[in-house]
């Protein structure tokens, strides 16, 4: 396994834009790097789907692992890594991840910092180069992508966390089904519920269904957005599995 940075993880969110711009073959600038092992075990993928899954943090899933059953499978299957987490709050988090480039230099704190950014994410630099893309998230920060990208689905704030990330599932099958070759989605219960049983077979649930209707020759990655807030810990899961 490759170590790019340290010996305590694998690669940074900033690399995995540009490890996905290799895979597909997009040209794309950022101050990530691909990480070749991904490269080398994605070739012949033609789509990507990235879940991004709020308040993964590396230990906590490490300590949950046998309930997290479908996901655990993903891991043992395909490839996994410690992902050095670039934000410990979601907004710029998710920017690092899709901008690959550190909160200290895209300076994306919060929603409106995204109109305001010169630095384009790899769903909009993908869609430029005519590879159908679409976003899946809360409704002001899938919005911030409306006329930049092919397909925005927005899923709006609710109270009712679970119920969120059943339509922001059912958005993602849907975008699968339209023919999108990079999808990322944003599920959100870990985060509001916390690492009880209910949130955790909930999130493992849909990520199933998700990947039951992603078809063949397909690379989907999970990855969190942060650890979990009272965490002091700096390390999210990233998992790379293909659907042949």
């Amino acid at each position: 396994m490759q170590r790019r940075c340290s010996e305590e993880f694998d690669l940074e969110q900033i690399d995995i834009a540009p490890t996905i711009s290799k895979i597909m073959d997009i040209t794309f600038q950022s101050d990530g790097k691909p990480i070749e092992e991904i490269v080398a075990y994605g070739k012949n993928c033609n789509k990507i789907l990235l879940l991004i899954i709020d308040a993964f943090g590396y230990s906590h899933y490490i300590r949950s692992k046998d309930f997290f059953q479908n996901i655990s499978k993903m891991s043992n299957n395909g490839r996994f890594y410690r992902c050095k987490a670039n934000a410990d709050r979601t907004t710029p988090a998710i920017a690092s991840i899709l901008c690959g480039r550190k909160p200290e230099v895209h300076r994306i704190y919060s929603t409106g910092d995204v109109y305001k950014s010169h630095f384009k994410s790899i769903l909009e630099t993908a869609s430029e180069q005519g590879i159908k893309s679409a976003i899946i998230m809360e409704e002001k920060g899938a919005l911030t992508f409306e006329k930049r990208i092919d397909a925005v689905k927005f899923v709006k704030e609710r109270e009712n966390i679970i119920e969120f990330d059943d339509i922001a599932k059912e958005a993602t099958i849907e975008a699968i089904k339209e023919g999108c070759k990079l999808t990322v989605t944003h599920l959100r219960s870990l985060d509001k519920l916390g690492y009880t049983l209910k949130a955790i077979r909930h999130v493992d649930k849909n990520v199933l269904e998700i990947a039951k209707a992603y078809g063949t020759n397909g690379l989907i990655m999970l990855c969190g957005d942060h650890p979990p807030h009272e965490s002091k810990e700096y390390l999210v899961p990233f998992i790379v599995s293909k659907v042949v």
